[in-house]
């Protein structure tokens, strides 16, 4: 254990070097620079900017943590060739993806780090804010805070709860709460879990109150300024709606689905501030007025100036002309098929004829094309990270699980909503309630294509064997293995002891 303890030693401070922007360092040289930051509002609205930034880079969300490894691991796309950036990702070797999973570990915590940083500097200085103010840019913080280590626990610790209770109490990651270089331990799974959920409900309660999107009544002397714009755009911050959805993933990967059902409810009734994608908008005449990512339906999403640079290579089938690009993010158009349920080639989907570019000269691979811009495209740049028929697929899950006749009619209803804004047909009330699973199942493999959702949902219900997997799903599948030194914290049989 005093090995696994210098690890940890070492990568936390590996996680207070690794920045996107010099300011943010957290470093002895730049605990000045900080100091100086946080002397005036801007300078707080400032650091969280710089949290966003670093949620981009392509090491987390701007690649790895969505469309990239994750989706990978997900075998959301076909990969064949031994030399594809991403094939020991597709057959689960990770020790030749160390790089890549210590990459994502290493820029979370650092974000993680700076929103400690902001977070303490935030209560020592609340004077300087209208309590509106302070009340977004603290929910904000917390949620993020909480956002980000769901996702470290979802990668790097245990799934499957609701059947294996046990691996709760399976040590997995730190919960990072304090801006300092004291050693954080490592904390069970059930721990981390209890960490997020407060985190959440403080951000809930917070943004609720005070964020634009927040359902509480606002009072006559509420007062946030906006004279700089930082409070425009919500969808692409993290917004009351945000954690009301996170904390619904969260209640579903702990299984405790009734909560969830409530919270995803909340969300179906009000709208959350999101509407659904029409035919028009996405058939546009111009390419560059096509909405592909579907942004009116974007709960929370980042702003990516330079997603296409990051992502042109895997979406473009002549990328190597005249050769075969082995990077290529794609389905067989088998798979396409299939998974769309074409008859003779065609579908009235509205994902099968928008994300996918059939055009391909030299292998049968359909690349998507949900991320590509053209010329002055007007939705460019935005990466989803969640979205609202990811709401209706937990709620349509979670009424099934009475056993009730009417909660199973219910859900298929909820399903039908989502295929109607699809473009797709209504299914019959007379479906099983396994046939239903299937069909969120199915609804998951295609809704999420390039949004690294999909491995979630797999480890979240333990599948057996994992869709177009070469490996059975297990432990060595489902969980990756924590950044490691010499025997290191991915050593399973040290990982899994308290």
């Amino acid at each position: 254990m005093k090995k696994v303890r210098d690890i940890f030693c070492v990568l936390l401070l590996l996680c207070m070097t690794m920045s996107c922007e010099n300011w943010l360092d957290v470093d002895p040289k730049t605990e000045i620079k900080s100091e100086l930051m946080f002397q005036s509002e801007s300078g707080f609205k400032d650091a969280l900017i710089g949290v966003y930034l670093s949620m981009r880079d392509p090491e987390l969300y701007g690649r790895e943590a969505t469309w990239g490894f994750v989706d990978a691991i997900g075998q959301q796309t076909d990969v064949q060739d031994q030399s594809s950036a991403y094939y020991n990702a597709t057959r689960y070797n990770y020790s030749q993806t160390s790089g890549v999973t210590d990459a994502i570990w290493a820029k979370a915590f650092n974000a993680i780090v700076n929103l400690n940083n902001l977070l303490e500097n935030l209560d020592e200085q609340q004077d300087l804010f209208t309590p509106a103010t302070y009340g977004v840019l603290k929910g904000e913080a917390l949620g993020l805070r909480a956002f980000l280590h769901f996702d470290l626990v979802r990668l790097f610790g245990w799934g499957n709860l609701a059947k294996k209770p046990e691996n709760l109490e399976k040590l997995c990651i730190p919960y990072m709460t304090k801006y300092d270089k004291v050693l954080t331990k490592q904390l069970t799974v059930g721990e981390v879990l209890a960490h997020i959920e407060e985190d959440l409900l403080a951000s809930i309660e917070l943004l609720n109150n005070s964020d634009p999107y927040g359902l509480a009544p606002k009072q006559d002397d509420y007062d946030l300024p906006n004279e700089d714009k930082f409070f425009d755009n919500r969808e692409k911050r993290f917004n009351y709606w945000a954690a009301v959805c996170t904390l619904t993933r969260v209640y579903m990967w702990m299984g405790r689905k009734g909560e969830a059902l409530t919270l995803a409810k909340s969300f179906i009734d009000r709208g959350g501030r999101t509407s659904w994608i029409d035919s028009y908008t996405i058939d546009a005449y111009y390419p560059k007025n096509r909405d592909l990512t579907f942004s009116r339906e974007h709960v929370f999403a980042l702003d990516i100036a330079e997603l296409f640079e990051t992502i042109k290579h895997y979406i473009n089938p002549d990328a190597n002309n005249p050769n075969r690009n082995a990077d290529l993010l794609c389905h067989s158009s088998d798979r396409a098929k299939k998974l769309f349920e074409a008859v003779d080639g065609k579908s009235t989907d509205y994902r099968y004829n928008h994300w996918y570019n059939t055009v391909n000269n030299y292998f049968d691979g359909w690349a998507f094309s949900k991320y590509w811009e053209v010329e002055d495209y007007v939705y460019g740049s935005v990466l989803p990270l969640i979205r609202k028929p990811e709401m209706y697929y937990i709620a349509a899950e979670c009424l099934l699980e009475s056993g009730n006749d009417a909660d199973r009619i219910k859900a298929i209803e909820i399903l039908n909503t989502v295929r109607d804004n699809r473009g797709l047909a209504k299914l019959g009330n007379d479906m099983t309630v396994g046939t239903v699973q299937d069909e969120i199942t199915k609804e998951y493999q295609r809704e999420f294509i390039g949004e690294g959702q999909l491995f979630y949902y797999y480890k979240r219900l333990g599948f057996e064997k994992i869709p177009y997997a070469t490996k059975a799903g297990s432990d060595a599948v489902y969980v990756v293995p924590l950044p490691s030194g010499d025997v290191g914290l991915g050593g399973m049989e040290d990982y899994k002891k308290k």
